[in-house]
């Protein structure tokens, strides 16, 4: 009797399980399918809303577009970033400005929905987002790097390209190195380029005119060496994209920043070349 009522409570005590656990694994991998396909479903729903707000943008790009093209035929021959980096309090510049930071927001909320696996995984890499994305970049990281030397964060900062550069652009430098390349991108250009084609040209720009104003403060050979180095590698770097023509019609206007940039270099290599008669300073 005593064996029979120990029996039961081992039996109460560890109750067989083997028989549920089919039925566990099974409503547990049926819910995970569900998931996977609620999750797959909005991730398309995601897509088309993506698709829907990119259109909804396009026409902030149209408008700075118009600007780019207002600024370059304009008297003033300043170009399209002299131009806004100059803005003035006007309806117009602040509606620019305001398109900028328009787009800025959509395409960081792109890469957010990206990153957080709330787009399908390659979506970026269908032609229509990396075309809009680079178009994006050429046209707007100028405007950026613009605002960013007008009010002279560089000085608090350093400059552009290693301290103020958004995450965006890099990422879309990626996703432009990464896509296939096309066999009319290698043809050579007849004419200058609607958008130059190295979107931190203008940092670059901004870095040489700075190196110029460092050497003629510089008491050290060896470091002020160092800058002219940096100096006529940006030339011929600049040079080469404009022979190229890969370069838009603002950089080669009459007053603009790189036109700038060239009259301190030949003065500069002119002093240097009185200080240090040498045939490593030619003045052009």
């Amino acid at each position: 009797m005593g064996g029979v009522v120990l029996k039961n409570l081992q039996l109460k005590k560890y109750p067989p399980f083997t028989r549920r656990r089919p039925e566990t694994v099974y409503e547990t991998a049926k819910k995970c399918l569900a998931n996977a396909r609620q999750s797959g479903w909005r991730r398309n729903l995601n897509n088309a809303k993506m698709a829907v707000s990119l259109a909804k943008i396009n026409p902030c790009r149209a408008q700075l577009e118009w600007y780019k093209s207002y600024c370059d035929d304009s008297d003033n021959e300043l170009g399209y970033y002299d131009s806004f980096k100059q803005i003035v309090a006007s309806r117009r510049d602040a509606k620019v400005n305001m398109n900028r930071i328009r787009l800025g927001c959509f395409w960081d909320d792109f890469i957010d929905k990206l990153e957080n696996n709330h787009l399908t995984h390659d979506f970026h890499k269908l032609p229509k987002y990396v075309n809009a994305s680079q178009f994006y970049k050429l046209l707007v990281e100028p405007l950026e790097i613009a605002e960013y030397y007008r009010k002279n964060v560089h000085m608090e900062k350093g400059h552009y390209i290693e301290n103020g550069r958004e995450k965006r652009f890099k990422i879309f430098d990626k996703w432009w190195r990464e896509r296939k390349v096309g066999d009319e991108e290698g043809k050579p250009r007849s004419k200058y380029a609607s958008l130059t084609q190295d979107s931190c040209f203008w940092a670059r720009v901004e870095e040489a005119r700075d190196g110029i104003y460092r050497v003629l403060g510089e008491t050290d050979v060896g470091r002020r060496l160092v800058l002219l180095g940096k100096i006529e590698t940006f030339e011929a770097y600049a040079n080469g994209m404009i022979e190229r023509k890969e370069v838009s019609v603002d950089v080669v206007a009459k007053n603009s920043s790189y036109n700038l940039f060239v009259e301190e270099w030949r003065g500069l290599k002119l002093q240097m070349k009185m200080i240090m008669p040498s045939p490593h300073f030619p003045v052009n």
